[in-house]
């Protein structure tokens, strides 16, 4: 792709302007390969970092499932269960589960289908190279502007292959949905590379002191965003749901015995009154849990003097 500040796109081409003045002095043929290895180094990163991702989800999946159970027993084999219709399983039965997983449109609670995006692995990439003792890398700032091109650059091709593009009207939503979503990480990689400009010519430890500062922000906003979403999932689950109104109709059985024989017997008429379980056995744990709670609330009961 032949590089232009001409793009149709809106702020593209003042990306394109301000990323190539942090790129001066490197000539174009350095920008073309400088731009592949990034890419290569960060894809690599991108990959073996899903890699780690799902690894640690199968075991925390397994964990759960052979624990607590799971809407995804309704897919484990025939053989698994019992004449009560019970599944007993192993983490490992749950890890193959996981890695031959038959319906990819309904994916196990939580399943990680985002990876990290590409300034969250150039930034690891640049950091890496910066221990490096390879003197020939662009610098950081250097970097950023590369990627910010890519994107640029992505944007003219993919717009390139509509004829449609010479106005912005008519072109598919798709297109100026992936147009747009790639120029808010060019906007974002320019103002990085800049940022990086300026500390650059700052003394080492002001410009050491201002990485860490930004590096300890974007981490904090990472987390913070990663956890109140999986708050944000858990509490709005329907086995959260479920769950509680089990542990309400327990209550209910624990003031008056008379209501079921058994534990199992509780368990299974829960079962058929809430779709979102599956195992009787998880109903019991929970039940014993509950019974071991109230068991502790009386013993540790103060005296009545």
């Amino acid at each position: 792709m032949k590089p232009t500040e001409n793009t149709v796109f809106p702020f593209t081409g003042a990306i394109y302007l301000r990323a190539i003045h942090v790129l001066n002095p490197r000539t174009r043929n350095q920008w073309h390969s400088d731009m592949a290895a990034l890419r290569t180094a960060m894809d690599h990163l991108i990959e073996s970092e899903y890699a780690k991702e799902l690894e640690r989800f199968s075991a925390e999946f397994a964990e759960r499932l052979v624990q607590e159970g799971g809407w995804e027993l309704q897919f484990v084999p025939g053989y698994m269960r019992d004449e009560d219709g019970v599944v007993h399983i192993t983490h490992e039965d749950a890890k193959a589960l996981l890695k031959n997983w038959p319906d990819p449109t309904r994916l196990p609670d939580g399943f990680p289908d985002q990876k990290i995006s590409d300034i969250e692995a150039l930034e690891e990439v640049v950091r890496l190279r910066s221990k490096s003792e390879q003197k020939d890398h662009p610098s950081e700032a250097q970097a950023y502007a590369l990627m910010a091109l890519e994107k640029i650059f992505a944007i003219d091709s993919l717009l390139s292959e509509d004829p449609r593009s010479s106005t912005l009207r008519g072109l598919p939503p798709d297109t100026l949905l992936r147009a747009a979503a790639a120029a808010i990480e060019s906007m974002e990689m320019v103002c990085a590379a800049e940022r990086r400009l300026v500390q650059e010519k700052l003394p080492t430890d002001a410009a050491d002191h201002v990485r860490r500062l930004e590096s300890e922000a974007q981490g904090l906003a990472r987390r913070s965003m990663a956890e109140s979403g999986a708050r944000s999932r858990w509490a709005n689950s329907p086995k959260t749901a479920a769950k509680q109104q089990v542990k309400e109709c327990w209550e209910r059985w624990h003031r008056d015995p008379g209501r079921y024989r058994s534990m199992k017997e509780f368990a299974f008429d829960m079962l058929s009154k809430y779709q979102a379980l599956e195992n009787p056995e998880t109903i019991q744990r929970w039940c014993r849990t509950w019974q071991a709670e109230v068991a502790s609330n009386v013993t540790t009961m103060p005296a009545r003097s």
